[in-house]
């Protein structure tokens, strides 16, 4: 009797635990923006930044996002679903905005993506790092994590080690960052389609604000 209550109160404690992570998860996403940037101070440099779609693409969308936040890891799969459906016609790019003082190793993950970027895997080495992340985030060095998962990318192994240890990325990684607190970035993710910000996304919402874009 007494090991049926025990296990009863066991199950009560994840299911609340659960309950908490996801209302916390859902409060980042849908929160109100604390200052709502206007149109005319909102600009972007892209010229080192990841990118998939056409370059000349007349829809512009702009993904500033942090390796180690669950709200982007929660929002991977329509953010997925978007890039999939409307890549043909639709430029997403991406943009670094570390959380650093909440995320002590999502600075090291944005070099990891960038040193990716080097060797042209960028977008495969953001789904890893998405999929690993329970794995790697509270590590003190996930570096190990990084190369492995540059291995499994078929990455030269030597090229990723030696970028990632000396933080060859690491200005790329500032400067979107830098670029995203002057167009009043507060949290992750933020999109930008056009100049107008919008947070977590369904796929539903991706597609009542691409379907009928040019």
């Amino acid at each position: 009797m007494q090991e049926t209550s025990n296990k009863g109160l066991l199950v009560g404690i994840v299911v609340i635990s659960a309950l908490i992570f996801g209302g916390l998860v859902w409060a980042i996403v849908s929160a109100p923006p604390s200052t709502p940037p206007s149109s005319g101070s909102i600009t972007f440099d892209d010229s080192a930044d990841p990118f998939i779609g056409p370059e000349d693409a007349t829809t512009v969308v702009h993904l500033y996002s942090d390796f180690q936040c669950p709200a982007c890891r929660a929002s991977e799969g329509s953010v997925n679903y978007a890039i999939e459906k409307y890549k043909d016609k639709v430029k997403f790019v991406w943009k670094d905005f570390p959380l650093m003082t909440i995320h002590p190793n999502a600075r090291i993950a944005a070099n990891a993506g960038r040193c990716a970027q080097d060797q042209g895997k960028f977008w495969e080495m953001k789904i890893k790092l998405y999929e690993g992340q329970l794995n790697w985030e509270g590590g003190r060095d996930p570096s190990a994590d990084f190369e492995a998962y540059a291995a499994q990318l078929g990455l030269d192994a030597d090229q990723f080690a030696t970028c990632l240890s000396s933080k060859a990325g690491d200005a790329k990684v500032m400067a979107s960052y830098q670029e995203g607190v002057k167009n009043s970035v507060d949290r992750t993710p933020t999109v930008f389609i056009g100049d107008e910000r919008r947070f977590g996304m369904t796929p539903a919402e991706w597609d009542q604000a691409l379907a009928n874009r040019p």
